[in-house]
This record gives C-alpha cells, sequence and structure tokens, in this order.
C-alpha cells in the first residue's frame, strides 16, 4: 500500500504492527483509510484524526490492545524520528524498544516472483522512455525539453517519476543535477538518472545512462566502452556464495585495469519498495548473494581533465547459476540528434 502523505509529508505516520505470533495490524492517518483499506493485505486497519491525537499515543494504544505494553518492540530506528519514539517510550514505559533496522532489510533483500517481475516491468518501461525520449528529440533541444519527453515516456507507461536527474553543461559534474533552458551543444556529453514507482505494483525503478549530442568523440567512446566492460564484470560475479563486497572489489579492479580514477563509496544496491534496498554494494559489506536478489549496478566515472561524468545503471537477477538482466545493458552511448 502506497500512501502519498509518507512520502510528502512524513509527519504524518503510518504504522504497521507484525506480532511474533504473526498478528498485523495498520495504523494510518484517518484521511489515508480509504487508500489503506483498497491497497493493503492487512486487514486490521486503524485510524487516528491528525492533530486530535499523536500518532504515537494511537500506535501505543494499539501496541497495548495487543498485549505489548511490557513487550520487546522492534523498531526501524532509520525512518522513526527521535522525537517520536521518546513519546512511543513515554507512553509504554514497560516496554523495551530495539532497533531491528538489519532484521527488516534482510527481510526485503531476496525477493518472490512476482516481486522480480514487477521490478522487471518497472526497469524495461523506464528504459524504454529514457531511450526514446533521447534518440527521438528534436536536433537544437534544450535539456529541458528531453527531460520532458523524458518524464512524458515514464508516465504514459504508469510510472510516477519520483526522481529526475539530467546532468549537463557546466553541471554535468553535479550528483543530481536538473534540467534547464539551456540548449545542448553538439559533442557534449549528458548523464541521466531517472526512476519512479509503477503505480500498479508500487515497485521502483532506477536508470542510469549517458549520452552525447552528435556524434561522440574516439575518447568519449573509448571511456563509455570501458566503463560498460566494468558494468558487465560486476553483473557477470554476481553468484550466490560470493559476497556483496566482492562485487565492489571487481569494479575496483576493472577501473585499474582500465586505468580509470575510481572514487564511488559504493558501487550499487538492492532494488525493490524502496530505492536503495539492501545490500548496499561497498567494500565492507560482506552479506552472502542469494538466489532472488535484485540488484542494481551503477558504475560512475569522471574524467576531470574533460570536465565529463559517464554513469551507467541496471538491474541483475540473481538466479542459481548466471545472473539473469531485467534490463539490458547500454552497449554505446546513446546518440541525442544534434
Amino acid at each position: 500500500c502506497y500512501l502519498l502523505t509518507q512520502t510528502v509529508i512524513p509527519e504524518r505516520h503510518a504504522y504497521v504492527l507484525l506480532t511474533a505470533d504473526g498478528r498485523q495490524s495498520y495504523l494510518v492517518c484517518n484521511i489515508e483509510e480509504r487508500s489503506a483499506r483498497s491497497e493493503a493485505t492487512i486487514e486490521d486497519i486503524r485510524t487516528y484524526v491528525e492533530f486530535a491525537e499523536k500518532p504515537e499515543a494511537a500506535a501505543a494504544t494499539l501496541l497495548r490492545e495487543q498485549g505489548l505494553a511490557g513487550g520487546r518492540i522492534g523498531y526501524e530506528a532509520h525512518t522513526l524520528p527521535a522525537g517520536s519514539l521518546a513519546r512511543l517510550q513515554a507512553g509504554l514505559p514497560d516496554a523495551t524498544f530495539i532497533p531491528w533496522d538489519t532484521q527488516f532489510a534482510a527481510t526485503l533483500m531476496v525477493k518472490n516472483e512476482a516481486e522480480v517481475a514487477a521490478i522487471e516491468t518497472a526497469g524495461r518501461l523506464t528504459q524504454a522512455a529514457i531511450v526514446d525520449g533521447l534518440t527521438g528529440a528534436a536536433p537544437g533541444s534544450s535539456e529541458l525539453a528531453v527531460a520532458n519527453r523524458i518524464l512524458k515516456g515514464i508516465m504514459d507507461a504508469g510510472i510516477v517519476p519520483m526522481f529526475n536527474v539530467f546532468a549537463a553543461g557546466d553541471k554535468l559534474l553535479q550528483a543530481h543535477a536538473e534540467a534547464d533552458n539551456r540548449v545542448m551543444q553538439p559533442g557534449e556529453i549528458v548523464r541521466l538518472d531517472m526512476g519512479g514507482r509503477m503505480s500498479s505494483s508500487n515497485y521502483l525503478s532506477d536508470m542510469a545512462r549517458t549520452a552525447v549530442v552528435g556524434a561522440a568523440s574516439p575518447a568519449q567512446a573509448a571511456t563509455y566502452a570501458a566503463l560498460l566492460d566494468i558494468q558487465l564484470s560486476v553483473m557477470d560475479a554476481a553468484r550466490p556464495g560470493r559476497t556483496i563486497a566482492s562485487l565492489f572489489e571487481v569494479c575496483a579492479t576493472g577501473f585499474a585495469r582500465h586505468n580509470l580514477p575510481f572514487q564511488m563509496p559504493h558501487i550499487g544496491h538492492g532494488m525493490g519498495i524502496g530505492l536503495h534496498e539492501a545490500p548496499m554494494i561497498h567494500p565492507a559489506n560482506q552479506t552472502v548473494i542469494e538466489p532472488g536478489m535484485v540488484l542494481n549496478i551503477e558504475p560512475l566515472v569522471i574524467i576531470p581533465e574533460r570536465g565529463e561524468c559517464y554513469h551507467t545503471e541496471d538491474l541483475l537477477v540473481v538466479t542459481d547459476s548466471a545472473p539473469r538482466y531485467p534490463t539490458t545493458p547500454q552497449p554505446t552511448l546513446i546518440t541525442i540528434p544534434a
């Protein structure tokens, strides 16, 4: 169940209660009750009235009703505000509150077939919208005109855009630049990182692509070819039994092999109902790779002497043998008509 206010008004809390014996309850603000009853699979829907009652007080009441006034209560520490935790503790002084982020994250790491299919659909539709938006742009287009073409394609596919990175010109090296009305010039590199929420499933997409306006120079083509080779080597290494950290090592080795500067703190992440789900692919993560994990692999390289940044990002599904690629890695730089 997706509640808009949980994204844009996070102080309008919603709580899911899962007990050790399998009971489930969903506490939402009363204005979200219809959405919760329509979309959620949890039958026990509870509500509170905003401003008339603190959401933490309603949550404490629910916990007491479930016999947990003195229980051990795990919570997501990275999302529950400190003030909310303090109010919950004050309302349930005999309960023990335990950060449970690692355990919650572990439950999301391995997807079932329906989840994989939903993520795959969102990814493929986003890829098609990005490629069509770039290659179908009119010559002499502005950044904003091309970005809007892509966003329209994403929305027409049934995906609600959630982020729209369009980096070009003086903003090419900015991590999360946005498009403006500047007309793009022949020969320049354009970097995108876009995605959204598939309205039919609530699973997310996240894809990065690099394009060039007009024909690529030999140096630009070679840089992208090297980055693609690194990405494919990492994706192929995603086999059961290896560690997540080993994927980072493969990536770092690939950058060294191609004599490219490597400065990334992580090179990918899990995908699902969250944009950055576990496992995050960084050098300290010793999580063992399992079948059913869905990962985004996204190497990025900055070429400082040319003021250019290249980024590519694709999905893989870990299987019992070789990984499967729901989105197709881009074989060359995408060409935007000059």
